[in-house]
């Protein structure tokens, strides 16, 4: 079932499957919205109850009025949604906030599947040579594709980054309320994970990824040929063989 809902000071577009099986939460990265689930929900849809949101200002959500806080939004969302504890999987910003729930709430989250995940407190990921971000969003979308999307530019993940792009020249991160410094404390995550990361990733971006598959206790990092930042559309199949090693 598609809504929206009220979390208090924003709304956010929300599907959940419902029933009661066991829950999986899905959230998004910094260059998309929750489509990027399709093809993960449709292979695990019948096995678990599957709940998936955009972000304020991301998507099919409302924009942002002022600050907000990520992790608040999540927890009020699985709070009026009767989420129990569930597994969590997220992408790049989506993992990050994963990684804080994990941490600050640590009963609501039986296990973690972490796709290249953007680790609050983390190294800032820009390389070098990156130019700034341009305010023309067709040149910022092509800057996304050459950043984020080297596996090819698929006509979703070109869309996707629009769906993005229109966030970050809006608002961008000086709305993002400070969730936590997860990276500082990743030894303290006593949740099972799973780090998924492509070997088309974004080479800055790599070797946080690695560190924390390291630092995070019992993580089993899996290497996807093949795949940039898009997890969860260029290996869907991983995903859920991921979530299906993870204790319900």
């Amino acid at each position: 079932m598609e809504r929206v809902i009220d979390v208090g000071g924003g709304s956010l577009w929300v599907e959940d499957s419902g029933g009661a099986l066991p829950p999986v939460v899905l959230l998004h990265p910094g260059v998309g919205d929750a489509r990027i689930w399709d093809p993960v929900w449709e292979r695990l849809e019948g096995q678990f109850r599957m709940v998936r949101y955009d972000v304020r200002g991301f998507g099919r959500s409302a924009p942002p009025v002022g600050r907000f806080s990520r992790l608040d939004d999540l927890r009020r969302l699985l709070d009026l949604l009767d989420v129990g504890p569930a597994l969590f999987a997220g992408c790049s910003m989506g993992g990050g906030t994963a990684l804080d729930l994990a941490l600050a709430e640590p009963d609501r989250v039986r296990g973690l599947v972490l796709a290249c995940p953007g680790i609050s407190g983390a190294p800032p990921a820009h390389g070098p040579d990156d130019e700034p971000d341009s305010a023309d969003p067709d040149v910022f979308v092509e800057q996304g594709v050459a950043r984020w999307a080297r596996a090819g530019r698929d006509p979703l993940v070109v869309d996707l980054l629009r769906s993005a792009v229109r966030y970050w020249l809006h608002w961008g991160g000086a709305f993002f309320a400070d969730d936590g410094d997860a990276w500082s404390r990743l030894e303290q995550v006593a949740t099972p994970s799973v780090l998924l990361l492509g070997d088309l990733e974004r080479p800055s971006f790599v070797p946080a990824c690695v560190e924390a598959a390291r630092r995070l206790p019992g993580c089993r990092l899996v290497r996807l040929p093949g795949v940039d930042h898009f997890v969860p559309l260029r290996a869907p199949d991983a995903v859920v063989e991921a979530l299906l090693s993870l204790p319900r």
